[in-house]
């Protein structure tokens, strides 16, 4: 991804996230960590690098809203609560989107990208990112800790990000980011459960549906991560 066309990218996802397009406030969400990642690597001011981070994190709040959405739908429906019901929450959720669509600031223009690293640039910031990987595994000791979860699932996707600058991920580490995604989805929805007055009265229900979806997640995390640490030149 070039300079140019991250630009153009931006341009046309801001226009259209602005306009409260669901794929597009998802997409221009992961073009900013690319490039914000980008930014990092090329060593770029760290007023450019936090341009793009504030873009991603403006574009989250809707980001995460949308994934939530249908989940508590579904959950709903699990827990056989009348359809009337399943419309009102709807409702009620279409509108807190509006309300965070209206508060949705992104800036107009964005830095300038850098080339792409020297492979010698390249393999220094891979090494680093793989150290990180490491570093950050939660421990597998039955605890429930969403923050180090969170935490490994951001270093593997910076991992990633410049792993592609050069080469191809394997396919362990993007399904092992699906499950992590999944697993963070699950996560929303059990912190959303417990703060919105609107799902009060299925809370409970919520509650263990997102336990639930979370453990199985994870479950298929540890499995990747147990793959992908076997080959042994894909974190190195």
């Amino acid at each position: 991804m070039g300079s140019v066309q991250a630009h153009r990218q931006y341009r046309d996802l801001r226009a259209l996230a602005l306009q409260g397009d669901e794929e597009a406030v998802h997409r221009l969400r992961k073009l900013a960590r690319t490039a914000e990642t980008r930014a990092r690597v090329g060593e770029l001011p760290k007023r450019d690098r936090r341009a793009w981070q504030q873009a991603r994190r403006a574009a989250s709040a809707l980001r995460d809203h949308d994934v939530t959405g249908p989940l508590i739908r579904q959950a709903l429906h699990d827990l056989d609560i009348p359809a009337a019901e399943v419309t009102a929450v709807s409702e009620a959720w279409a509108a807190r989107r509006a309300a965070l669509l209206g508060e949705l600031t992104l800036a107009e223009r964005m830095p300038r990208l850098p080339d792409a690293p020297g492979r010698k640039r390249w393999a220094r910031f891979l090494t680093s990112e793989a150290a990180r990987v490491q570093a950050t595994v939660p421990p597998r000791d039955g605890r429930v800790r969403a923050e180090e979860w969170h935490d490994w699932r951001k270093a593997l996707k910076r991992y990633r990000v410049v792993l592609e600058l050069r080469e191809r991920s394997p396919e362990e580490l993007v399904t092992l980011l699906r499950a992590l995604g999944d697993a963070q989805d699950a996560q929303t929805l059990l912190e959303l459960a417990g703060r919105e007055s609107l799902l009060t009265a299925y809370r409970s229900g919520l509650v263990r549906a997102a336990q639930v979806q979370r453990r199985r997640a994870r479950q298929e995390a540890w499995q990747q991560w147990k793959l992908l640490e076997g080959k042994t030149q894909a974190l190195e």
